[in-house]
């Protein structure tokens, strides 16, 4: 069995490799699909095929997913316009090349009353992907918990979590469940023409959230609710290098929350890979060691 990832470079993507591999994968039946193919050199090494895939190359892409009997498409982070028509450029060459189950890595705000602006790609990209032609199965990725970890250090400085969030609750999930309920999903019979919602166990209030991150780091940190303005400065002024494009978009992403799209908890990640998803107490606490 050929099982395919387009987008296999990013921190989502690797996990999903990953997760093949913990499955059972042979290495040589998992095919990294990248821009770029130097930036996974490191899976190639391990026994990966890796080939170029563009979503801007159509050409590319037919030759890329030649073979495969299942393959998942990972969006860019390009805006949602671009997103779309790189989208319809992978399921035409899905469909060309003839692969024998496509996927698609969706969010859990992909509703027609979103807040988030990515939302209306979502929609457009699901129905897309049901419209091609192929098998299908549509996994609704939760609100990642990585970030949470990677932020820790500057949280514990400031003493608080700042966010533009008035009520709002959200089913975290790592990328490590995401990557193996997906992995799961790929390699697994009966998942055709089916939508999971992949979430944490639980939904956290921000205060809960604070809470846990102040257990994992043993640092007293509260949760602040912060105006969309503050929220803005605070990733100008930060390391991770945040584009201006994207502030307004992540900023949206918390008005989503408050409008109730990543309370929900689906049991989806239990059913699809045979373990529960882990909690935030725990996988906070075991990555950042508190």
């Amino acid at each position: 069995m050929t099982i395919q990832i387009l987008g296999a470079g990013g921190q989502f993507g690797r996990k999903v490799v990953q997760g093949l591999l913990d499955r059972g994968a042979a290495p040589g039946d998992v095919v990294a699909c990248v821009r770029n193919p130097e930036r996974v050199a490191d899976l190639a090494e391990q026994g990966v095929q890796v080939r170029r895939g563009d979503y801007d190359d159509p050409a590319s892409m037919v030759e890329a997913f030649a073979g495969a009997d299942a393959a998942l498409l990972i969006p860019t982070f390009m805006p949602p316009a671009a997103r779309a028509v790189q989208h319809d450029n992978a399921c035409t060459a899905a469909a060309e090349a003839g692969v024998g189950r496509l996927l698609f890595s969706s969010f859990g705000s992909g509703r027609t009353d979103s807040r988030f602006h990515v939302a209306p790609f979502m929609l457009y990209a699901e129905s897309r992907t049901r419209l091609s032609g192929l098998p299908w199965t549509i996994l609704r990725n939760g609100m990642y918990l990585d970030p949470i970890a990677d932020w820790a250090p500057e949280l514990v400085r400031m003493g608080e979590l700042p966010y533009p969030v008035r009520r709002g609750r959200v089913a975290y999930i790592s990328r490590d469940d995401l990557g193996r309920a997906t992995a799961a999903a790929m390699m697994d019979d009966g998942h055709a023409n089916q939508t999971y919602e992949l979430t944490g166990p639980e939904a956290l209030s921000m205060d809960e959230l604070a809470a846990t991150v102040s257990a994992a780091t043993g640092a007293e940190i509260r949760f602040e609710s912060i105006s969309d303005e503050r929220y803005a400065q605070i990733c100008r002024e930060g390391d991770e290098n945040v584009p201006e494009y994207l502030i307004p978009i992540l900023t949206s992403l918390y008005h989503a929350v408050d409008n109730g799209e990543f309370e929900a908890v689906s049991d989806h990640v239990r059913q699809l890979s045979g373990a529960p998803a882990e909690t935030a107490a725990s996988y906070l606490g075991r990555v950042l060691g508190g």
